[in-house]
Protein backbone atom coordinates (compact mmCIF):
# COMPACT_ATOMS: atom_id res chain seq x y z
CA UNK A 1 0.00 0.00 0.00
CA UNK A 2 1.47 3.35 -1.01
CA UNK A 3 1.20 6.39 1.17
CA UNK A 4 -0.30 9.77 0.29
CA UNK A 5 2.68 11.96 1.21
CA UNK A 6 3.11 12.98 -2.44
CA UNK A 7 -0.46 14.33 -2.70
CA UNK A 8 -0.24 18.05 -3.53
CA UNK A 9 -3.91 18.77 -4.25
CA UNK A 10 -7.22 17.40 -3.02
CA UNK A 11 -10.26 18.06 -5.22
CA UNK A 12 -13.53 18.00 -3.26
CA UNK A 13 -16.98 18.31 -4.90
CA UNK A 14 -19.19 21.01 -3.38
CA UNK A 15 -21.89 18.38 -2.77
CA UNK A 16 -19.49 16.39 -0.56
CA UNK A 17 -18.67 19.54 1.43
CA UNK A 18 -22.30 20.59 1.81
CA UNK A 19 -23.64 17.11 2.68
CA UNK A 20 -20.87 16.53 5.21
CA UNK A 21 -21.49 19.90 6.84
CA UNK A 22 -25.23 19.17 7.02
CA UNK A 23 -24.59 15.84 8.75
CA UNK A 24 -22.21 17.39 11.29
CA UNK A 25 -24.64 20.26 11.92
CA UNK A 26 -27.49 17.79 12.58
CA UNK A 27 -25.28 15.89 15.04
CA UNK A 28 -24.42 19.18 16.72
CA UNK A 29 -28.09 20.05 17.16
CA UNK A 30 -28.29 16.88 19.30
CA UNK A 31 -25.21 18.02 21.25
CA UNK A 32 -22.91 15.51 19.55
CA UNK A 33 -19.83 15.68 17.41
CA UNK A 34 -20.23 14.18 13.95
CA UNK A 35 -17.65 12.56 11.69
CA UNK A 36 -17.64 12.07 7.92
CA UNK A 37 -15.05 10.58 5.60
CA UNK A 38 -13.85 11.77 2.19
CA UNK A 39 -13.03 8.92 -0.19
CA UNK A 40 -12.04 8.73 -3.82
CA UNK A 41 -9.02 7.98 -5.99
CA UNK A 42 -5.48 9.20 -6.38
CA UNK A 43 -4.27 10.41 -9.77
CA UNK A 44 -0.57 11.23 -9.50
CA UNK A 45 -0.11 14.13 -7.07
CA UNK A 46 -3.86 14.88 -7.06
CA UNK A 47 -6.53 13.12 -5.02
CA UNK A 48 -10.10 13.30 -6.35
CA UNK A 49 -12.73 12.92 -3.65
CA UNK A 50 -15.78 11.27 -5.22
CA UNK A 51 -17.80 10.11 -2.25
CA UNK A 52 -18.85 11.20 1.21
CA UNK A 53 -18.92 8.24 3.60
CA UNK A 54 -20.94 8.68 6.77
CA UNK A 55 -20.08 5.85 9.12
CA UNK A 56 -22.43 4.54 11.78
CA UNK A 57 -21.40 6.37 14.94
CA UNK A 58 -22.53 7.26 18.40
CA UNK A 59 -21.91 10.27 20.56
CA UNK A 60 -20.32 9.93 23.97
CA UNK A 61 -20.37 12.46 26.80
CA UNK A 62 -17.92 12.21 29.69
CA UNK A 63 -16.59 14.58 32.34
CA UNK A 64 -13.70 15.24 29.94
CA UNK A 65 -15.90 16.22 26.99
CA UNK A 66 -17.70 14.70 24.03
CA UNK A 67 -16.68 12.63 21.03
CA UNK A 68 -18.07 10.59 18.17
CA UNK A 69 -17.20 6.89 18.26
CA UNK A 70 -17.10 4.47 15.34
CA UNK A 71 -17.09 0.89 16.59
CA UNK A 72 -14.80 -1.86 15.27
CA UNK A 73 -17.42 -3.72 13.19
CA UNK A 74 -18.31 -0.49 11.37
CA UNK A 75 -14.64 0.24 10.69
CA UNK A 76 -14.27 -3.28 9.27
CA UNK A 77 -17.37 -2.79 7.10
CA UNK A 78 -16.03 0.52 5.78
CA UNK A 79 -12.67 -1.06 5.00
CA UNK A 80 -14.34 -3.87 3.04
CA UNK A 81 -16.56 -1.41 1.12
CA UNK A 82 -13.56 0.71 0.19
CA UNK A 83 -11.66 -2.37 -0.96
CA UNK A 84 -14.60 -3.65 -3.05
CA UNK A 85 -15.21 -0.27 -4.67
CA UNK A 86 -11.48 0.40 -5.20
CA UNK A 87 -11.82 3.72 -3.38
CA UNK A 88 -9.39 5.09 -0.82
CA UNK A 89 -9.85 7.18 2.32
CA UNK A 90 -8.01 10.51 2.16
CA UNK A 91 -9.58 12.49 5.02
CA UNK A 92 -11.68 12.38 8.13
CA UNK A 93 -13.71 15.50 8.94
CA UNK A 94 -15.40 16.03 12.27
CA UNK A 95 -16.98 18.77 14.32
CA UNK A 96 -16.13 20.22 17.71
CA UNK A 97 -18.58 22.10 19.96
CA UNK A 98 -16.29 25.14 20.13
CA UNK A 99 -12.90 25.95 18.67
CA UNK A 100 -11.39 23.84 15.89
CA UNK A 101 -8.24 22.05 17.02
CA UNK A 102 -6.81 18.54 16.91
CA UNK A 103 -7.25 17.05 20.37
CA UNK A 104 -5.28 14.22 21.94
CA UNK A 105 -8.32 12.00 21.34
CA UNK A 106 -8.30 13.03 17.66
CA UNK A 107 -4.60 12.10 17.47
CA UNK A 108 -4.99 8.72 19.16
CA UNK A 109 -8.26 7.49 17.62
CA UNK A 110 -7.99 8.66 14.01
CA UNK A 111 -9.71 6.72 11.25
CA UNK A 112 -7.59 8.08 8.36
CA UNK A 113 -4.16 6.80 9.36
CA UNK A 114 -2.30 6.24 6.10
CA UNK A 115 0.76 8.49 5.80
CA UNK A 116 -0.31 11.72 4.09
CA UNK A 117 -4.00 11.49 5.07
CA UNK A 118 -5.80 14.52 6.45
CA UNK A 119 -7.89 15.28 9.49
CA UNK A 120 -10.07 18.37 9.43
CA UNK A 121 -11.88 19.74 12.47
CA UNK A 122 -14.86 22.05 11.98
CA UNK A 123 -15.75 24.50 14.79
CA UNK A 124 -19.03 25.25 16.55
CA UNK A 125 -20.83 22.01 15.65
CA UNK A 126 -20.71 23.01 11.95
CA UNK A 127 -23.32 25.75 12.45
CA UNK A 128 -21.88 27.92 9.66
CA UNK A 129 -21.13 27.06 6.02
CA UNK A 130 -17.91 25.07 5.66
CA UNK A 131 -14.77 27.17 5.44
CA UNK A 132 -11.21 25.93 5.25
CA UNK A 133 -10.22 29.22 6.87
CA UNK A 134 -12.18 28.24 10.00
CA UNK A 135 -11.27 24.54 10.01
CA UNK A 136 -8.21 23.13 11.70
CA UNK A 137 -6.38 21.07 9.06
CA UNK A 138 -3.82 18.42 9.93
CA UNK A 139 -1.86 15.81 8.00
CA UNK A 140 -0.25 12.65 9.35
CA UNK A 141 3.46 12.21 8.67
CA UNK A 142 5.64 9.10 8.49
CA UNK A 143 6.31 9.31 12.26
CA UNK A 144 2.57 9.14 12.96
CA UNK A 145 2.39 12.78 14.03
CA UNK A 146 -0.49 15.06 13.06
CA UNK A 147 0.98 18.35 11.78
CA UNK A 148 -0.87 21.45 10.60
CA UNK A 149 -1.40 21.52 6.84
CA UNK A 150 -2.20 24.45 4.52
CA UNK A 151 -5.70 24.97 3.17
CA UNK A 152 -4.15 25.69 -0.24
CA UNK A 153 -3.97 21.91 -0.80
CA UNK A 154 -7.77 21.78 -1.13
CA UNK A 155 -9.85 22.84 -4.13
CA UNK A 156 -13.53 22.63 -4.96
CA UNK A 157 -13.83 20.22 -7.89
CA UNK A 158 -15.16 21.95 -10.97
CA UNK A 159 -14.94 25.46 -9.55
CA UNK A 160 -11.25 26.10 -10.14
CA UNK A 161 -10.66 27.96 -6.88
CA UNK A 162 -9.47 27.28 -3.41
CA UNK A 163 -12.22 26.40 -1.02
CA UNK A 164 -10.67 28.67 1.58
CA UNK A 165 -11.53 31.66 -0.62
CA UNK A 166 -15.25 30.94 -0.38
Amino acid sequence: MTDFSEIQAVMVPREVLDDGQAFMRAAGLRGNEGIVLWVGQKDGPTFHVTTLAIPEQRGIRTADGICAVIEGPELARLNMELHKSKLQLIAQVHSHPGAAYHSTTDDEFAVATRIGCFSLVVPDFATRPFSFAEAAIYRINSAGQWLEAPSSLFHIAGEGGYYGAC
